[in-house]
């Protein structure tokens, strides 16, 4: 069985990342901040990594750009908002949080879904850090649950997965 991995990052204004959630399944995740967001740490969720890795938006790039590596030559990686878009065309909105409320998933953490620039000024407060953690972990499920109930729904093969890579 393949393994995927789902990420989701916050960055300050700087592009400079400060938080990654990561999973490779609803049960198997994780977060990268302070001393184990170094490279090292991050090369060692890639290892396990044999299928895909997916995101929603410009996570990949700005891991690319921290880490000075080349993510998407060495793995298959799938950014979901271009999925969401081709397979839902229309929606007045491809927000995550939207598309949340559409799939029936509630988020535990609401926070951030208001006011998302709040996050890295609160990062450096830490009796919101653990708000924030919460917040980026739902972000992560999230996908997870978001990705699996509308490739169930619309039948997403693996020839249209292998169209919209990141090349």
């Amino acid at each position: 069985m393949k393994i995927d991995l789902y990420l989701d990052c916050e960055w300050q204004l700087n592009q400079n990342i400060f938080l990654i959630g990561w999973a490779y399944s609803t049960k198997q995740k994780g977060q990268l901040f302070h001393r184990t967001i170094g490279k090292k740490f991050f090369r060692r969720i890639l290892l396990k990594v044999t299928g895909r890795i997916f995101f929603y938006g410009p996570d990949i790039g700005m891991l690319e750009k921290f880490y000075k590596m080349n993510i998407r030559k060495k793995f298959n990686c799938v950014n979901l908002i271009k999925v969401f878009r081709d397979t839902l065309p229309g929606l007045k909105s491809y927000k995550l949080k939207d598309l949340e409320i559409k799939f029936g998933i509630v988020r535990k953490s609401q926070r951030y879904k208001t006011n998302i620039f709040k996050i890295f000024s609160d990062w450096h407060k830490p009796w919101y850090r653990k708000e924030i953690l919460k917040y980026n972990m739902d972000d992560v499920i999230n996908l997870i649950l978001i990705k699996q109930r509308l490739f169930k729904a619309y039948h997403i093969t693996v020839k249209y997965l292998n169209s919209v890579r990141l090349r």
